[in-house]
C-alpha cells in the first residue's frame, strides 16, 4: 500500500443514513442490537454512547446492505479521534461481500485531503486526491452519492470530488 494506510482507528460514526430509491435506512446506534446489521470485515466495531466505533491497526471495515444495491446515497456524522498517522475516516460503496472490492471516499486528517480509491481483489488504486481542510477535533458530515458510473464525495454538505468508473456495478456500503 505504500505511504497510504487505510485506517479508521478511533473514528466514530454517530449517525449513518442510507437512501435507496424511495426508501431510507437509518442507523442511529442508540440500540446495541443495531450492531447485528453490520458485518465486521476487519477491526473491532462496537456501539458506545450512541456511536459506532471502528478501530484497527491496519484497516477497520464493517459493511451492511445488499449485494445487489446499485444507486444510493450514504451519509454519516463522524469525528476523527486518533491523532498522528492514522487519522482518517472513509465511506465505502459497492463493496463486495468479503470487503475485497469497493470504492472508497476517505477524509485524511493528517494530510488534510480527500481521497478516492478503488479496491479490487484487495489491491488499492488511488483515483483522485483533493486538498481539503478537515476538522480533526469536532463532528462533521461525510456523504457519498453512487449513481451509475458516477460517484460524488461530500464533506459537511460541500461537494468535494467526483469520479467516474464502470468497474463495480453493485454492492454493499461500509
Amino acid at each position: 500500500m505504500g505511504k497510504h494506510h487505510f485506517v479508521r482507528i478511533g473514528s466514530v460514526l454517530a449517525l449513518f443514513a442510507l437512501a435507496i430509491r424511495c426508501d431510507a435506512l437509518l442507523w442511529d446506534f442508540n440500540k446495541k442490537a443495531q450492531e447485528n446489521d453490520w458485518k465486521v470485515i476487519s477491526g473491532k466495531c462496537e456501539i458506545d454512547q450512541d456511536a459506532y466505533k471502528i478501530s484497527h491497526n491496519a484497516e477497520g471495515l464493517a459493511i451492511s446492505g445488499q449485494s445487489i444495491w446499485t444507486d444510493y446515497i450514504i451519509t454519516c456524522k463522524a469525528r476523527l479521534t486518533q491523532p498522528g498517522d492514522f487519522n482518517n475516516i472513509s465511506i465505502v460503496v459497492r463493496a463486495s461481500d468479503d470487503g475485497q472490492s469497493e470504492y472508497i471516499f476517505m477524509l485524511e486528517g493528517k494530510r488534510q485531503q480527500a481521497e478516492w480509491w478503488k479496491k479490487i481483489g484487495g489491491q488499492y488504486t488511488e483515483i483522485k486526491t483533493v486538498a481539503l481542510k478537515i476538522d480533526t477535533k469536532d463532528w462533521f458530515q461525510i456523504k457519498v452519492i453512487a449513481k451509475g458510473d458516477t460517484f460524488e464525495g461530500y464533506y459537511d454538505g460541500k461537494f468535494i470530488a467526483e469520479i467516474k468508473d464502470k468497474g463495480l456495478r453493485q454492492g454493499k456500503v461500509g
